[in-house]
């Protein structure tokens, strides 16, 4: 009752960072970026990578995260999804318990038995004191279902991350996260300017030009192969783009052959007499309507 209630009131099918689309897009690093053995959403987030550190924003950009996987989720007993939750450069800054209690409470409240397993990746040592505390309050049952995993480097607490990732994942995902998480690490002061989830899924090229002749050149950081070519992946896609269109911010990251709200009507006449008539139902535009519709934190 209490979630059909929150849903009906908060409508979160509707949800939207407007973090992300319309402050920057590098406000948040969290996605579904593929699935585990058993076909289950798998979600990664990197602390380190996300700008935006309130509260109600962070709540909002993973209630769209949800919201988006929910639909693509397997029959029951699979209908859950894994998080890999990256500590990756998690300092003072972030120790705000309001953002990891909101968060996680929000899985018990809102999304009750979607969590299956929740992994903390080299979490230091000034997050035992916060962790203690988080776990005083939120759901027992979310607890249990938390877990603690060294770095791709070997640093941090828990288990060793390559075993922890291989036991829930095929081959393919694990290398994948595995040079996800290294990427963020070797090459942190250009990830750390130019590495955004959302704009290379509103551009549809997640391979940052800046990795030509590393290790990296070849990693595509919207997701797995096999993500992206799903409908979950292609359902982010549209969504992104969708969405970018009533921002100016996330409306400068789209192709070409896309505009934002502020484009001039004869420009976007003059491509379209140019272009190929089915380029005019690959998109989405938003109406006046969407643009005024309810653009404020649902979620505090």
């Amino acid at each position: 009752r209490t979630t059909m209630e929150w849903r009906v009131q908060a409508k979160p099918e509707r949800s939207c960072c407007t973090k992300c689309f319309g402050k920057s897009l590098g406000s948040h690093y969290m996605q579904h970026v593929g699935f585990d053995k058993r076909g289950r959403a798998l979600v990664y987030s990197d602390i380190g990578l996300a700008m935006d550190r309130r509260p109600a924003s962070n709540v909002e950009h993973c209630v769209q995260v949800l919201e988006l996987l929910e639909k693509f989720l397997p029959p029951y007993p699979n209908d859950q999804y894994i998080w890999i939750c990256d500590f990756h450069k998690f300092g003072v800054g972030n120790m705000n318990p309001s953002v990891a209690y909101k968060c996680l409470s929000l899985f018990a409240r809102s999304y009750p038995e979607r969590l299956e397993l929740m992994v903390f990746v080299e979490a230091p040592k000034i997050f035992n004191g916060l962790y203690k505390t988080l776990t005083a309050f939120i759901d027992s049952t979310t607890v249990q279902k938390l877990r603690f995993a060294k770095g791709p480097e070997g640093k941090g607490g828990g288990g060793a991350l390559e075993g922890v990732l291989r036991k829930h994942l095929n081959d393919e995902t694990t290398d994948w996260l595995l040079t996800e998480m290294r990427m963020n690490r070797r090459m942190w002061s250009t990830v750390s300017k130019h590495k955004t989830w959302l704009g290379s899924m509103i551009k549809g090229d997640g391979i940052m030009a800046h990795t030509e002749n590393t290790e990296f050149a070849n990693h595509d950081n919207r997701g797995t192969p096999e993500f992206i070519a799903s409908p979950a992946g292609q359902h982010a896609m549209n969504y992104a783009r969708k969405h970018a269109v009533k921002f100016d911010v996330a409306s400068s990251a789209l192709p070409a052959h896309c505009f934002g709200i502020n484009d001039s009507p004869r420009s976007v006449m003059q491509f379209a007499s140019t272009s190929a008539p089915a380029l005019t139902h690959s998109f989405s535009f938003a109406t006046l309507s969407e643009v005024l519709d309810g653009e404020f934190d649902r979620f505090e």
